[in-house]
């Protein structure tokens, strides 16, 4: 029998079968969730898992951290993705088991109702990856209210990130939503933990962003330098944009340029957690996050953290304070201050074994992804 013009076989050993349906993932998702949470499910479980995807390039560094997770590239259709998901369903919805997908709006509602249709046995999980920012909409918008609530009606396993959220948004769900954090990639390298730590604060992300509120980190470390002798550390790759500001401030702060380093992007996680297991303490000074990967890497590196709540997990990263300290965002004397004391305070070695094991249990994949597969089973 002829198959059809883009039927993908996804099922050829009677597993269960997981797609994360996420057209619009590059490379670098398949070390989040979007790629991690399959990668998992097929390594660990009885689980035929894929990504269906119209941009990951299969000879990327990153394929090789996921082995045995199925990637399929489907070609985006008329440039839309809400289209080529729909396509895609239409094709192959019959032959899955269960459909993940992300956030809660109009495409995710049209793609449940789809899938539903084509296939009534199958089952749908829906991952939100939210902010408090999408907990404010849903609270003043009854428009986006509403369409949350209809994908909760239809859809199967409805998941947050942090306990924070679901209390935001419980209400407006018409299912129980679970908790279910994201984790950190793994390296085969051994880390040394317990080496001499410089006097080093650190950070990580895209610098120069507005989310990422780089800013107020500067101007925070140059409001507390005085009162300590770290150095600060930021690894990433710098936005255009902020290149001016990061010269104006060395400008008017020229002692500080042997105290900043900007390193640019690492390429190999294996290099980044070096950095982590060298710094003492690590600083997201983010204005708004759904969950903030890099803290649960700094975490398992022994690191404290010094993090803004507006990062919904924050209580469940530092164990509510055990292992760091949360400040307002966008406060650049709560950030100054804040660095001050903790640029007073020593960890011992029982304190960092005690943070790498508290994030191996809580913020790992693959414990993760077994109190995951514990809900796909009892759905199933």
């Amino acid at each position: 029998m002829t198959k059809p013009r883009g039927y993908i076989d996804i099922n050829m050993n009677n597993k269960m079968t997981f797609v994360t349906l996420h057209p619009k993932g590059i490379n670098v998702d398949l070390m989040k969730d979007e790629g991690q949470i399959p990668y998992t499910l097929c390594k660990n479980y009885n689980i035929n898992a894929t990504i269906v995807t119209s941009h990951i390039d299969k000879n990327g560094a990153n394929v090789k951290c996921v082995p045995g997770l199925n990637i399929i590239h489907f070609p985006l259709l008329f440039n839309n993705v809400s289209i080529t998901g729909a396509i895609y369903l239409l094709l192959n919805a019959r032959r899955i088991d269960w459909l993940n997908i992300y956030f809660a709006g109009r495409q995710a509602y049209y793609w449940a109702k789809l899938f539903k249709r084509l296939n009534p046995n199958g089952k749908i999980y829906l991952k939100l990856d939210m902010d408090f920012r999408s907990c404010d909409l849903y609270d003043k918008n009854l428009s986006e209210r509403k369409i949350f609530y209809k994908n909760t009606e239809i859809i199967d396993l409805i998941s947050v990130e942090s306990k924070a959220i679901k209390a935001r948004i419980q209400n407006y769900s018409a299912k129980e939503i679970i908790v279910i954090g994201n984790g950190f990639f793994k390296i085969d390298r051994k880390l040394d933990l317990y080496q001499k730590r410089d006097n080093l604060f650190l950070t990580v992300g895209r610098l120069g962003t507005r989310q990422k509120a780089t800013e107020i980190l500067l101007e925070a470390f140059a409001k507390s330098a005085e009162h300590h002798d770290w150095n600060l550390k930021l690894i990433g790759l710098i936005n255009e944009d902020f290149k001016p500001i990061i010269n104006k401030f060395f400008e008017k702060n020229p002692k500080l340029k042997s105290r900043i380093i900007f390193t640019g992007e690492l390429k190999s996680r294996e290099e980044l957690y070096k950095e982590y297991c060298m710094a003492k303490v690590f600083v997201l000074p983010s204005r708004w996050e759904s969950f903030g990967i890099s803290c649960g890497e700094a975490l398992s590196c022994g690191c404290r953290l010094l993090l803004t709540d507006q990062i919904p997990p924050g209580n469940e990263m530092t164990d509510h304070g055990h292992f760091g300290t949360i400040i307002p965002a966008g406060d650049v004397n709560a950030l100054s201050d804040a660095m001050v004391q903790m640029s007073q305070q020593e960890c011992s070695v029982t304190q960092i074994e005690e943070m790498h094991e508290y994030a191996n249990m809580h913020f790992s994949w693959d414990r993760i992804c077994e109190k995951l597969y514990e809900y796909l089973s009892k759905r199933t």
